[in-house]
């Protein structure tokens, strides 16, 4: 939902999609850019900031570039179970 629109304003500012500056084969895949930090904590790697492009990227690709938040709902669960 953070990706896609229906998502808090506060949450999509805080995933950024991949862009390729040429046209690429993997410029179709969907992927998250995980935020550089800067700072060095063990509380870091738990941000939402850097778990949800980490997660999102182990995504297959069927599930990622799915339209409709039912299928993708449907898929995530056959991908998890």
């Amino acid at each position: 939902k953070a990706k896609n629109g229906p998502a808090p304003s506060y949450l999509s500012d805080l995933i950024t999609s991949r862009t390729a500056p040429r046209c690429l084969r993997s410029s179709s895949t969907a992927r998250l850019v995980p935020p550089s930090l800067r700072l060095r904590g063990k509380y870091n790697s738990r941000l939402f900031s850097v778990l949800a492009p980490r997660w999102w990227n182990e995504l297959p690709l069927d599930v990622r570039t799915v339209e409709s938040l039912i299928i993708f709902k449907r898929r995530l669960k056959t991908f998890i179970f």
